[in-house]
């Protein structure tokens, strides 16, 4: 909640606590702070799942094939001497990860969209409630407006950078750390999550800036990411695309490390 606040155009930065006093001065008082909770608990569930099953499944699609690659038992390499054999392993198993992270968030990102502009409205306050929001918004734009100009494109430029710095930093984070103590799982999944979704939210939330304020005024701007970008740097230099970065770790720090632990533990029960 906080975070969008904080992102929303408005021309002057406000604090974290500046957003919640704002934010509670509404009519229901605290319960504002949780504007937009069900619709995006509601929304992420199937956005998750398709993410993680998309990642999942290609992942186990493309890193055999760049392992054969790598061996010169692919298709189209010339034997053991071809290039892709002078590839380290490590950097291999991180072009799968990539690539899978990529192909995950590139399906999900359009489920995403709907249930992130419902959710910005109800926490700028231009609705009361879930449903307002959803009849008032296809009422007037049909389906459009759940999809508004630029919308899926900038939900993409966020999240694709964000599930690949993410999942990048876990993995490592799993290689070099976790699986070296056996036993000791548990915590530790919880910990290499909080570390990869803090880096990853941080190093993207520029991009998460132009994404609130295209998905709430997409008028205001055209639709273009740039024009956006633009009027972000115009309004507060580069610490304006660090604008609710802080309330945005609170959030996916101990997200993503309750995820991690459950991805994980799901992993080894079945």
């Amino acid at each position: 909640q906080q975070q969008v606040i904080q992102q929303e155009a408005g021309g002057k930065a406000l604090s974290f606590g500046a957003a919640a006093r704002l934010i509670t001065s509404r009519p229901k008082g605290f319960l504002e702070l949780y504007a937009g909770l069900g619709v995006a608990a509601i929304g992420a569930i199937p956005s998750v799942s398709l993410y993680f099953g998309v990642y999942s499944y290609s992942k186990r699609l493309i890193t055999p094939r760049l392992q054969r690659l790598r061996a010169g038992t692919g298709e189209g390499n010339a034997g053991k001497g071809g290039l892709a054999s002078k590839i380290p392993e490590h950097v291999m198993s991180s072009i799968a990860i990539a690539t899978s992270a990529a192909i995950g968030n590139t399906v999900a990102s359009f489920s995403r969209v709907p249930y992130e502009v419902v959710k910005q409205q109800l926490q700028t306050g231009q609705y009361s409630n879930t449903w307002a929001a959803i009849s008032t918004t296809f009422r007037v734009d049909g389906m459009r407006g759940f999809f508004p100009m630029g919308g899926v494109s900038i939900q993409m430029v966020r999240d694709i950078p964000y599930a690949i710095i993410t999942l990048l930093a876990y993995e490592a984070i799993q290689d070099n750390w976790v699986k070296k103590s056996p036993g000791q799982e548990g915590w530790r999944d919880m910990a290499a999550g909080a570390i990869a979704g803090g880096i990853g939210s941080y190093l993207t939330n520029p991009m998460d800036v132009v994404k609130t304020r295209l998905q709430v005024n997409p008028e205001m701007y055209g639709g273009s990411m740039l024009s956006c970008a633009k009027a972000t740097f115009s309004e507060g230099g580069a610490a304006a695309f660090l604008r609710g970065s802080v309330p945005r770790l609170m959030h996916k720090i101990p997200a993503n490390s309750c995820f991690f632990f459950f991805y994980e533990a799901f992993k080894r029960i079945l």
